[in-house]
């Protein structure tokens, strides 16, 4: 169910307030934007309430979580959310997972041991439940179950793909080993986005696949502006909070190491808004150029249309405006 438009991009929308975004959500899916995004990273809002309110307001838009953490839901439950969703909105649900970050995870008592491994496990028990072939028996490092079925009432498997937010060389190669899709972080530039595909492609292949067999999407910031000094001050509260809390990212996103430093220095987690504002005003404008799209909208088409060159199939926009919507689906 792909995009009617000239090109493909999707949306990701805020977990909180729903109610603000129904509108928005419908619009999108009129129009032919190819999905809907929800995030689930922090201590936040989830991610499957949300994508059920906008699943239920919308008739033909796919609809995807970007990302839960594979750690914070037993398998079967995951299963058990994501077949729910898709009785809801047959066909159109996309299930993507991530492995988290530090330090939030063992904050929480979770130790990412393995996190590749343990991606592998949830993901192959996940579609084999999803599937309803029969019973699920899986004894692995991580996933255990013991004939294990979905028992609804509803005939047929879910049709949910399953992508992999992969930032490091191994998750990489098993998204293109075994994945539907990969998600690329909202900060990763393009030159990181061609090594990311070097890895992906040599998963795609060692399992006999082709790149073109696995979609790539990407989160991005990006809004059409008059006032793009004022949308570069804004991104950077957020840039400001992923530098300073999330290691994982800060090698694709090209960031200055003493650059880093000098943020974590201020900002810990959790971070206050104090610290954070800041942590900002540390970050260049030109870094966030490099990470994000701003501007009249030739500029921030043209942008896209640097990362679609080097392989990302459909960018997931960040902080949609209805005017940025609107110029995006002339094409890119």
């Amino acid at each position: 169910m792909l995009s009617e438009l000239p090109s493909r991009f999707g949306l990701n929308l805020p977990g909180h307030p729903v109610k603000k975004y129904i509108e928005m959500a419908q619009y999108a899916d009129r129009l032919g934007v190819d999905s809907l995004w929800v995030i689930e990273t922090r201590l936040d809002t989830d991610a499957v309430g949300p994508l059920a309110v906008y699943g239920s307001a919308t008739d033909r838009i796919r609809l995807g979580s970007s990302v839960i953490p594979l750690w914070t839901r037993q398998p079967s439950l995951i299963a058990q959310s994501f077949a729910t969703l898709d009785l809801l909105a047959p066909g159109r649900i996309i299930l993507g997972m991530g492995a988290w970050w530090e330090p939030l995870a063992s904050r929480l008592g979770v130790e990412r041991r393995r996190p590749v491994r343990a991606m592998q496990e949830v993901m192959e028990s996940v579609r084999l439940l999803l599937a309803r072939d029969a019973s699920v028996t899986y004894n692995g490092d991580y996933v255990h179950l013991d004939n294990a079925y979905l028992d609804h009432q509803a005939q047929g498997p879910h049709k949910v793909k399953i992508y992999i937010a992969a930032v490091g060389p191994a998750m990489l190669r098993l998204a293109g080993r075994l994945a539907d899709g990969v998600v690329f972080n909202r900060f990763y530039t393009v030159e990181a986005i061609q090594e990311a595909m070097k890895l992906l492609e040599d998963g795609a292949r060692s399992a006999g696949r082709s790149i073109d067999q696995i979609d790539r999407v990407k989160l991005i910031n990006a809004e059409v502006t008059n006032d793009k000094k004022n949308s570069i001050e804004m991104a950077k509260l957020g840039l400001a909070q992923y530098i300073a809390q999330q290691p994982h990212i800060q090698g694709p996103s090209g960031v200055d190491p003493d650059l880093v430093e000098r943020i974590r220095d201020l900002i810990s987690w959790p971070a206050d808004k104090d610290a954070i504002r800041k942590g900002a005003k540390l970050i260049p404008d030109d870094f966030v150029d490099q990470v994000c799209c701003f501007g009249e909208a030739d500029e921030v088409c043209s942008r896209l249309g640097e990362y679609k060159k080097v392989g990302v199939a459909c960018p997931i926009i960040g902080g949609p405006t209805f005017k940025t919507i609107d110029a995006l689906a002339e094409g890119f």
